[in-house]
């Protein structure tokens, strides 16, 4: 892989400041819902919250740990259907969206093979196997295994990356989720970029067939120049029509494919890329729903008809990272505004004036939304998870998870909680130039915690569970199953679906996913 190594500059100095424990305590501010006003230039090392927001801001300092709690590490206790079975009676009431047959398929310590109806469902009775609290590997869910079918389909295709379908899911890439009662879903789009994958296929995971499928195919790669063959996320010919016109009157930018010479690759298509948390599942739009992409320029893929959109710059701006005109580069995390029918993003990628901007569905009316609901360094420095009109954004500072920030979308109000560690956590230490990339986080309003990762020196990464009621961050130890390879960049490949009570992880394209089915 070959990432942005100018990432490390702000890492060191978010490291240089870093505070070693987080204290308590909550604040708010709000911001102006029509607001354009971006944040100035200048140092903000010794505060990683909001710098576009009104109101009062947190504080960082070092303080003494709280006390261990008695929550338990993997989730509360099971209870037990009328069947004896957790959970639920698959001969009572049952949710229409499992399988009615009675294959089991099979249980083997914590790696599970789904039985499925003739649908292609997992079926209740199978689903009611899957052991509870611990992670469960799902046989035959390896996002190679969809190899010959793309070969079938495109005779001599061939990734010309280094890193094959690993990089598809590797490489800083996240998914786009469809987290609906009998709809759960997500999808991994154009993943890889740089020398790790050219891979701009469409990957859905139906988490009720527990199986991988083929979106949208790839580019055909045998139609491509030679040249293509080190950075994949720019394509050469687009560079190079780019670059003789920047103003060029069809809006091309070299991370999409087009050629005026070669109309068989002219696709206007996105080029494989580290997507980050952009991609960004809405299901209102179209007659299916729409991922939306704001990974460089804005993109909109239709479920329905498998296609994109042609791409927009933000504020008809050509590629720039300065100031107000800056297009998005790199660790953005995206969401949708469903009251306001806007999708926004953040952060831009000019490092201490990152901002967020945000567009209406479609691709009209950008708006600057400066440091909402943060802005600057600590931007580039988050893992998100939101759920309806709640975003919950935690802040790493020198790769330390320090603050909660939770948004309410129709509001605006920014609620800053500052983590405390507790007894398993409190002796960590973190490298202050190691940034914090591919960090993940998944809300479970059920347990009251939230379940994220980082990377303490010498320990690799961990998982931890943030209790919500004290704001501590203690380790997850969570037994089970675990990939033998494990990716740090994690990014939004770890899901919560509320009503089948699992998180869903997606690894790399040599593993099985993992899950958890919580009680």
């Amino acid at each position: 892989m070959n990432h942005e190594t100018s990432r490390r500059a702000w890492s060191l100095v978010l490291g240089l400041t870093a505070a070693c424990n987080g204290g308590g305590g909550a604040t708010t501010a709000s911001t102006d819902a029509t607001s354009t006003a971006s944040t100035s230039g200048g140092s903000e090392t010794a505060d990683p919250l909001p710098t576009g927001t009104t109101g009062t801001t947190g504080t960082t300092g070092t303080t003494t740990s709280a006390a261990t709690t008695d929550t338990p590490t993997t989730g509360p206790e099971p209870t037990t259907g009328t069947t004896g079975v957790p959970g639920f009676d698959c001969d009572g009431e049952v949710d229409s969206a499992w399988g009615l047959g009675d294959d089991v398929g099979d249980l083997d310590g914590d790696a599970w093979t789904p039985g499925r109806d003739r649908d292609g469902r997992v079926n209740c009775v199978s689903w009611q196997t899957v052991p509870l609290n611990r992670w469960v590997r799902v046989v035959g869910t390896r996002l190679d295994a969809l190899d010959a079918e793309v070969k079938a389909a495109i005779p001599g295709w061939e990734d010309r990356g280094n890193e094959d379908w690993n990089g598809v899911l590797a490489d800083w890439v996240g998914m786009a989720w469809d987290t609906r009662k009998g709809s759960e879903r997500g999808w991994v789009t154009v993943g890889g970029g740089h020398d790790g994958s050219s891979n701009d296929g469409v990957y859905k995971l139906d988490v009720r067939a527990m199986k991988w499928s083929i979106e949208r195919l790839p580019s055909d790669s045998s139609k491509w120049p030679a040249e293509y063959s080190a950075s994949f996320t720019n394509f050469n010919p687009a560079i190079a029509y780019y670059e003789n016109d920047p103003a060029n009157l069809e809006g091309v930018y070299s991370d999409e494919f087009f050629d005026p010479e070669n109309p068989d690759i002219s696709t206007r298509t996105p080029t494989s890329r580290h997507t980050y948390g952009s991609t960004v599942f809405v299901p209102e739009l179209g007659d299916a729903g729409k991922i939306l992409m704001g990974c460089r320029r804005y993109w909109e893929y239709d479920i329905a008809t498998a296609t994109w959109s042609l791409p927009k710059f933000p504020f008809d701006a050509a590629a720039d990272y300065s100031g107000e005109t800056g297009y998005t580069g790199e660790n953005m995390n995206g969401w949708w505004n469903a009251a306001e029918g806007r999708y926004y993003v953040a952060a831009t990628q000019n490092y201490n004036q990152s901002q967020t901007w945000s567009v209406l569905a479609g691709g009209g009316e950008f708006r600057w939304e400066g440091g909402y609901p943060i802005g600057g360094w600590g931007a580039l420095s988050t893992a998100q998870d939101q759920r309806g009109q709640a975003l919950h954004s935690l802040v790493y500072e020198g790769g330390r998870p320090h603050t909660m920030l939770l948004t309410d979308l129709d509001t605006r109000e920014v609620t800053y909680q500052e983590l405390t560690y507790g007894p398993s956590t409190e002796g960590l230490m973190f490298d202050p130039q190691g940034g914090s990339d591919g960090g993940t986080l998944a809300h479970i309003a059920e347990t009251g915690r939230y379940l994220t990762n980082f990377y303490p020196i010498g320990e690799g990464m961990l998982w931890a569970w943030i209790d919500e009621a004290t704001w501590t961050l203690e380790r997850a130890e969570i037994a089970g199953d675990y990939p033998v390879e494990v990716n740090w960049n994690t990014e939004t490949k770890l899901e919560y679906f509320p009503d089948i009570h699992a998180l869903v992880w997606v690894n790399v394209g040599e593993e099985d996913i993992r899950l958890i089915r919580l009680q």
